[in-house]
């Protein structure tokens, strides 16, 4: 705690402690609270937020961030129009309830930009303790604050409970486990109360959990203290603590058990509503005086609290029926809004529409104010009191689609449970439409697809329109699950559906395009994306951001770099300028593909490592596996070996139980592309016959989508197995031919050279591969045939024709950072009796020069800035702090020598990374 308050006082930091109930995480955060306060260790005090998880709070959106925030809500006016408007809503402060839901990422950015002007005064520490109680919208937030803090001043810690399934922030922020206390702590805090050796028993049974320690040791006899008689061992931790504090609960008086099942049901601990709804139930605060003086509960600095958050679920778990019913009946009387309707559905035992259309009136609001966690609980619960099964369906469809944009795991449960109860074939359409997008987005790729084609199936009839957009997305489906020619054939149906003039026919052309480019048919498909972008009404780049990264993807598959691009940047920035991240990570992932094949590979490595962390931030399994596959090329091409093999073994160990057939077609295609960079030819051959095979199997006709054809073919040649290499540039050739790719036929051109049995023959090939390059994109595979014409020339003893090839070759290389394949190149200049550069100007022209210097990061604030941004737009843009961009253009100035934003400009400008 110590080192996190120091580093958040020096630039920003996160800390997750999480453990059992009663290990000392709060006593943790309350030394953090001292500390700070105090400003120890020759800090300055800091300014301190604190909250805290209240489980009957989960269901109200935005009530912790709210805790935390309001008391400074004067610096809201500060924040950028869109990230103001959009926090203020969140907290019920603005807003209309017909306005449509607001950007949930815009309130992000706006709460981590308070935490950060709050940073601007003095040190910051903001302790948020049982996250697991954190309502789902604050807890968003907060996992996005903790995620970005580098340049804030800001220290955030937050307590959970390890047992409630807090894997994702375990992962994706800095996490200690707090751990029992040693046996020499424990007697310390016992003070000599019992003999060692029953102590000794006492750390065993408890495990140095403190809290379990204490209450044990509370409840033992004389006799137990002194050893006298024995310990008996509960069957665990938790059923001991339990029937201890069972025992104390029982032995109250019945208004103060009744009492304690108010306090335990209630949002508010403060004294007056309190006070209220023990009125309501026809007690009094005086009916909590044995708990309190029992220690069950303690006064607070407004009014009531128990003695630990675990006792809340222990009272209300072991009220009788009766009384849970009647305290949320009294809380109900008392209270108004979102908190009246949840504390009725509480006292409701049964179908109740009047109770059903109170908490979806909640769920409505909810939504509105982007709580989109929140409101799916809301619709969820409305639709269990629904007596109908028509509106009940109806319900769980909402709560299912509020689920998704939520990220919880629940819709595709609440899309089942609804789907039982509906017969109407429109309704479980929309239903089966809705879960088969989950599945996509999950990698459940081949459930998607059965999902989305039985849902066109079903209103084919009834509604072409919406048919044909269930079978579009199909199309994204099928890709992703590895079969190709079925994307086509659903690809093709929908647009048979689709109208001449509306929306969904670009939609259908586009994806239809797509597929067919996929599948080889490349002509066909560049008619089909033609007359996409004829068609005239093109969607809008926010909302449709998916089929402009398709469009994009397909453009560049047909070597329209320029006109891929071009989508791409309209998408990305659009998404960027709107906070719509949705499908950020997949179009940054696309666009970064593209770089990479045309040799902007800095630029690529700052677009997959952002498409990579909003994979990860969103749960979106196949783009995770797609961002880790083009991270993973981006490195075998650089050469670096272990980086790659480790993002294909994380893909294939987090995404690979889901079945996303397309993974093992690019994985094993760039394990063999790393094996070959580093001359280990068998293994390489190895890894590409799979792929061969698995393209064969999945139907991908176009050698471009994975160019992984002439490694294989290059890989027999280096191997010695000559009849191999020959079958495969075959196949290659005929593919290039089929789909006149220029990049094919230049790549199987080259292997020819390699093969070739003379210095003529060699020559002719190598010489229509060069000209095949200067139709296509692509520095790299210029300079590996320029690597390869070399090396036949030295064995044909031509070493004073290699050379010129060799030198332009090794200076493409060492541009682009490509070590092994530089490496390689020096090695054979050298043999040529060429001049090596000195290290130096060696050093100087890696990976697009000195850019190579910057981290992901640092690139993606020197581009925004490139394109005129200032601070605060390029910190709203990449979802960051202005101090975050301000601390990264220092560095960017100091690594590139720049003086100036013109001069920054200027250098991108020249090395093409800015449109």
């Amino acid at each position: 705690m110590d080192d996190l308050l120091v580093a958040g006082g020096a630039g920003g930091a996160a800390l997750l402690l999480w453990g059992e109930p009663g290990i000392g995480k709060t006593a943790l955060l309350d030394y953090a609270a001292e500390r700070a306060t105090a400003g120890t260790s020759g800090a300055a005090p800091a300014t301190v937020l604190r909250a805290r998880g209240i489980e009957t709070e989960t269901v109200l959106p935005f009530a912790t961030l709210g805790d935390l925030l309001m008391p400074h809500s004067s610096l809201f006016r500060e924040l950028p129009g869109a990230q103001r408007s959009a926090l203020e809503s969140c907290l019920a402060l603005s807003g209309d309830p017909a306005d449509p839901p607001g950007n949930p990422y815009a309130a992000c950015m706006g709460a981590l930009n308070v935490l950060a002007a709050l940073g601007d005064e003095r040190p910051v520490v903001v302790l948020v303790d049982d996250l697991h109680w954190v309502d789902p919208s604050s807890q968003r937030v907060l996992l996005f604050v903790a995620r970005r803090l580098s340049s804030e001043r800001v220290a955030l810690a937050l307590g959970s409970r390890e047992d409630h399934g807090e894997s994702g922030p375990r992962r994706s922020i800095p996490a200690v486990q707090v751990g029992g206390l040693a046996p020499e702590e424990c007697a310390t805090l016992l003070d000599g109360r019992v003999t060692p050796n029953v102590l000794a028993d006492l750390v065993r049974i408890s495990g140095g959990n403190p809290l379990a320690l204490r209450e044990i040791a509370s409840g033992l006899t004389e006799e137990q203290a002194r050893g006298e008689r024995p310990l008996l061992d509960p069957p665990s931790l938790g059923s001991h603590l339990e029937r201890a504090w069972a025992t104390r609960i029982d032995g109250l008086p019945d208004p103060a058990r009744r009492a304690l099942v108010v306090l335990a049901a209630s949002r508010s601990t403060s004294a007056g509503p309190l006070r209220k709804a023990l009125e309501a139930a026809g007690l009094s605060l005086d009916a909590l005086s044995p708990a309190e003086e029992d220690g069950l509960i303690a006064a607070t600095a407004d009014g009531l609290d128990f003695h630990h958050p675990v006792l809340r679920a222990l009272v209300l778990g072991r009220a009788p029926l009766a009384h849970r019913y009647a305290a949320f009946q009294a809380l109900a009387e008392v209270s108004t809004g979102p908190l009246h309707a949840w504390y009725r559905a509480s006292a409701t035992p049964g179908p109740d529409e009047e109770a059903a259309a109170a908490l979806a009136a909640a769920a409505s609001e909810a939504r509105r104010r982007s709580a989109f966690g929140e409101s799916a609980l809301a619709w969820r619960r409305a639709a269990e009191l629904t007596p109908d099964p028509a509106p009940r369906a109806d319900r769980l469809h909402h709560a299912a689609s509020d689920a998704l944009l939520s990220g919880s795991p629940a819709g595709p449960q609440w899309c089942e449970e609804a789907l039982r109860i509906t017969p109407d074939p429109a309704v479980r359409a929309a239903i089966q439409g809705l879960l088969g997008r989950m599945y996509t987005w999950k990698g459940e790729t081949a459930q998607a697809y059965g999902l989305l084609v039985n849902a066109a199936d079903a209103v084919r009839d009834t509604d072409r329109t919406r048919a044909c957009l269930l079978l579009a997305e199909a199309t994204a489906a099928a890709r992703l699950d590895g079969h190709v020619p079925a994307a086509v054939r659903v690809a093709e149906k929908s647009l048979a559906l689709a109208s001449e003039s509306g929306p969904e026919r670009w939609y259908s052309l586009t994806l239809l395009g797509g597929a067919l480019v996929m599948s080889g048919r490349t002509a066909e498909g560049r008619e089909m994306l033609e007359a996409a972008d004829r068609h005239g009404t093109g969607g809008d780049p926010v909302r449709d951001q998916q089929v402009y990264a398709i469009a994009g993807q397909a453009w560049s598959r047909v070597e329209e770099f320029v006109r891929g691009r071009r989508l791409l940047n309209t998408a990305v920035e659009s998404a960027r300028q709107h906070s719509a991240v949705g499908v950020l990570g997949f179009t940054l992932a696309v666009r970064g593909e593209l770089e990479t094949r045309i040799g902007q590979w800095a630029s690529a490595r700052g677009d997959l490592t952002e498409a990579l962390r909003w994979a990860e931030e969103l749960g979106q399994l196949t783009c995770v596996s797609y961002a880790l596959y083009c991270l993973a090329r981006l490195e075998a091409l650089r050469g670096d070996r272990v980086e790659c093999e480790e993002h294909v073994a994380r893909a294939r160990r987090e995404c690979g139980a889901y079945g996303i057939g397309c993974q093992e077609f690019h994985m094993t295609a760039v394990l063999g592309l790393s094996a070959l960079a580093h001359g280990d030819h068998d293994a390489a051959a190895d890894q590409l016959e799979q792929t061969l095979s698995l393209a064969v199997e999945q139907g991908i006709g176009n050698p471009e989508v994975v160019p992984f054809a002439a490694d294989l073919a290059e890989a027999h040649v280096r191997a010695g197995n000559a009849a191999r290499a020959v079958e495969v540039v075959s196949w290659l050739e005929e593919r290039a031919q089929e789909t006149g790719l220029a990049s094919a036929e230049a790549a199987a051109a080259r292997v020819r050279g390699l093969m070739a049995g003379t210095p003529e023959e060699a020559e002719a090939y190598f010489g229509a591969a060069l000209q095949a390059h200067q139709r296509t994109t692509g520095p790299f595979d210029w300079a590996r045939t320029l690597l390869c014409e070399a090396e036949v020339l030295r064995r044909y003893r031509r070493p004073g024709a290699a050379r010129a090839p060799l030198a332009s070759a090794l200076a493409c290389f060492e541009r682009l950072g490509a070590v092994p394949w530089a490496r390689r190149a020096a090695s054979e200049l050298a043999a040529a009796g060429g001049m090596l550069k000195s290290t130096a100007q060696s050093a100087a022209g890696g990976m697009g020069g000195v850019l190579d210097q910057l981290t992901p990061q640092e690139f993606q604030v020197s581009r925004a800035i490139a394109r005129g941004l200032n601070n605060t737009e390029a910190a709203a843009s990449l979802f960051v702090s202005r101090k975050t961009v301000e601390a990264h253009l220092t560095r960017v100035y100091r690594k590139l020598h720049v003086r100036s934003r013109t001069d920054l400009t200027r250098l991108l400008t020249a090395a093409d990374l800015v449109d």
